[in-house]
């Protein structure tokens, strides 16, 4: 069956703002962990939530458990009557390294966001290492995954709540990257392909 994917980046967060002011070094900053949505990006979601029509043609949402998607996906999704799972497998690349990209417990995660189920096993952070960063196979790897899990749902119209390098990767093959003058992917724009 053919399935219809919204994939949506996270509205703008605080490492997105360190990186307009530092530059590369915002992914490693401690003030980073787990970097939760700023002002312009809780307002970027609401908006979305509040004026994007096909929302209400979504039968499933699928959601990355680190806090900047788990915020936007709620500003967007919370007040309708839907599943939203929340895998492991959908967090940014890289795993590791980057402390943006580490979550927090899953006890915290699911205290703080009762409606989303959380299909991760492991309550704390597991595969997140400082010394270690995660490859492109890897990745790639993660996306075969999710997309062989999406195909055994039976739900037609999809969302994924995610992040920019798991998106580009997932839907081109591709990652942006802005400071090799690429074009980045919107924040809370939702980007349509088949599968």
């Amino acid at each position: 069956m053919d399935k219809t994917i919204y994939l949506i980046r996270h509205g703008y967060s605080l490492h997105n703002q360190l990186f307009d002011e530092i530059g590369a070094k915002a992914f490693e900053d401690e003030r980073v962990y787990d970097s939760p949505l700023i002002f312009g990006g809780q307002m970027q979601s609401i908006e979305l939530g509040n004026t994007w029509i096909k929302k209400y043609d979504i039968d499933l949402v699928l959601v990355s458990p680190l806090s900047r998607t788990l915020e936007t996906c709620m500003n967007i999704f919370g007040d309708m009557d839907v599943d939203i799972i929340c895998l492991e497998n959908l967090r940014e690349y890289p795993i590791g390294q980057h402390t943006c990209n580490q979550r927090k417990s899953i006890n915290f995660l699911s205290n703080k966001y009762p409606k989303i189920k959380f299909y991760i096993q492991e309550n704390e952070d597991t595969l997140w290492t400082p010394n270690h960063r995660e490859s492109i196979e890897e990745l790639n790897e993660r996306i075969i995954d999710i997309k062989d899990y999406i195909q055994k749902r039976t739900e037609k119209n999809i969302a994924i709540v995610g992040h920019a390098s798991f998106i580009g990767q997932f839907k081109d093959n591709k990652i942006n990257y802005r400071e090799n003058g690429d074009e980045e992917l919107k924040h809370c724009h939702p980007y349509i392909m088949n599968l």
